[in-house]
């Protein structure tokens, strides 16, 4: 395990002194979604998720919240150094994956290979300008859709020509993918919901990267 990741690990133990650290590791990833998503919405939406922010500050006292945004910066600086799933190889390391739930860590090596076999070329009909979508609905910490989005950047596809549609039954999971998906840049939209079932439980989110250009071809996608 690299250093940073030894960091972060070290900042969710500290914080749990009087819980699990798999729930202090939900509570931190969500917090962290909250902060991304909040300047992002407005009305009610930005009410409740303000409120909820407060709700798990309020489980902690200021000794362990600090640990909160030192974690989160360790994350920043994690997908700075490497484009790739970080949050779901440290929720691996606590061991917090729930296999009983059918909950499996893809290993980076072989999401990156299934991407070389799925994304190393460009669509043929692609032109710079135009949407490429990737989906996954069942993505977990989005390792599949991270190296997926790489190798199209490898292939020659614009980064803002990338269109992610992540979802997932589990909350925590979408909340790991939004963060990510924001951090590196993606233009993104992570639904929490069952996709056998269609049944969506939260409004849907979208990652800032999603404003910052070709939002409209995006929607039109």
């Amino acid at each position: 395990m690299d250093d940073l990741k030894k960091e972060f690990i070290k900042e969710v133990e500290a914080a749990s002194r009087h819980r699990f650290a798999v729930e202090v590791f939900a509570d931190m990833v969500r917090a962290m979604a909250i902060a991304i998503e909040s300047p992002l919405t407005f009305g009610e939406r930005r009410e409740q998720l303000e409120a909820e922010y407060e709700q798990i500050r309020g489980r902690y006292d200021a000794d362990e919240f600090a640990h909160f945004p030192r974690a989160f910066a360790i994350v920043c600086a994690a997908l700075e150094a490497k484009r790739e799933d970080f949050l779901g190889h440290a929720l691996e390391h606590l061991g917090a994956s729930n296999t009983r739930n059918g909950q499996f860590l893809t290993p980076v090596c072989v999401s990156r290979l299934m991407a070389q076999v799925n994304c190393a070329k460009a669509p043929e009909d692609y032109t710079p300008g135009k949407i490429v979508k990737l989906n996954d609905p069942a993505c977990g910490s989005s390792v599949l859709l991270i190296e997926g989005c790489e190798a199209l950047r490898a292939a020659g596809v614009h980064n803002d020509d990338i269109l992610v549609i992540a979802g997932d039954v589990d909350t925590r999971a979408c909340d790991i993918s939004y963060v990510q998906l924001s951090m590196l840049g993606y233009a993104a939209i992570v639904q929490h919901m069952d996709a056998l079932a269609q049944t969506r439980y939260t409004p849907d989110r979208f990652t800032p990267g999603y404003f910052l250009a070709s939002m409209p071809m995006r929607r039109a996608a």
